[in-house]
């Protein structure tokens, strides 16, 4: 028992220092905790409740997601689960529903939506380390190079985060135990139908037997993820410092490039800097689609060329063959 309640111990200092080491958490914030039916739901529940007073937290509240209405599902029983353990340790708790029979609720989206409905400053969700390496073995596995490999990252838009994932899933899981009485025993969480295939294919089979085979690869591909992202964040400075310099004050809704910046890795990241300089309200699906299809473009100028023009969504591009510049204009919005 001793040596248990000195490796959960060991386990909270951990996540008690890459929380504060990532800057999650401000003193005064108010947590709403979405919980799932796995282990590092409630592992999560756990270290925020122990590690309150160390982070600062003011206030923790409880979502839970039933994902899918469906009288097959159990979802609705183990939403019930997760609501009496709220009440009985005192906390709010929430419970999302689908309006519909059969339509999927969008958990990030519900949650961002009570968060700001209830005045929550945090949303905390339990991803872990294995779960992070999961996803860039998937994204490695689908051909993307280092400048699209995402992984998860610690924060998401200022008000996401994601505390446990320095630890694996088991290490996260054994936080439960701090919550100081018997958490309700619910089944491993079913495979959502709605998600990719080969993620939880991953997470499942194949992981299990990497780490079998080489200890620490969960740890390795978090790394690869994280130095990703970090190359992804250079590209996009670089790329928004060559826009400015080179955005006309007198002619705002034209921009002109030398061909040259949108090849090679930084490519996508100076046409979506060039298209955002243009275009500022530009809807985010459409400027990740012209912006691929700028660099598509540039690639291929005969194509670019022949068509005399690239209509976007936001702006035209024009190529001159001679001087291999890449001449940005805004398009004009119709009336009516």
């Amino acid at each position: 028992m001793i040596a248990s309640a000195t490796g959960v111990e060991l386990v909270l200092r951990r996540a008690v220092a890459f929380a504060s080491r990532q800057r999650l958490f401000e003193p005064g914030d108010r947590v709403l905790v979405g919980m799932g039916s796995d282990s590092a739901s409630l592992g999560l529940l756990g270290f925020l409740t122990h590690a309150r007073a160390s982070l600062g937290v003011a206030e923790i509240a409880v979502a839970a997601i039933e994902r899918r209405l469906d009288e097959e599902s159990d979802d609705a029983e183990q939403v019930a689960d997760l609501g009496r353990l709220a009440r009985q340790m005192g906390l709010t708790f929430h419970a999302v529903r689908p309006a519909l029979q059969g339509r999927r609720v969008r958990v990030l989206e519900e949650l961002r939506k009570l968060a700001t409905e209830q005045g929550h400053t945090r949303i905390a969700l339990a991803p872990t380390r294995d779960d992070d390496a999961a996803r860039v073995l998937c994204e490695l596995l689908r051909g993307r190079g280092m400048t699209a490999i995402r992984g998860l990252a610690p924060r998401v838009s200022g008000t996401v985060v994601r505390p446990l994932l320095a630890l694996e899933r088991s290490e996260a899981a054994s936080l439960a135990s701090l919550l100081g009485f018997e958490s309700p025993m619910l089944p491993p969480e079913a495979p959502d139908p709605a998600r990719d295939r080969l993620l939880p294919a991953l997470e499942a089979a194949i992981l299990p037997r990497l780490r079998a085979l080489m200890p620490g690869s969960s740890a390795a591909l978090a790394r690869l993820g994280r130095e990703s992202r970090r190359l992804q964040r250079m590209f996009a400075h670089d790329a928004k410092a060559l826009v400015s310099a080179s955005a006309g004050v007198a002619h705002p809704d034209h921009l002109e490039l030398d061909a040259a910046v949108f090849l090679g890795p930084r490519g996508p990241w100076v046409a979506r800097a060039a298209l955002r300089a243009l275009c500022p309200a530009s809807d985010g699906t459409h400027l990740r689609h012209d912006a691929h299809a700028l660099t598509r473009a540039v690639l291929h100028p005969r194509d670019l060329a022949r068509a005399e023009a690239l209509v976007l969504h936001g702006a035209t591009a024009t190529m001159d063959r001679r001087s291999g510049r890449v001449q940005l204009r805004r398009r004009a919005v119709r009336s009516g």
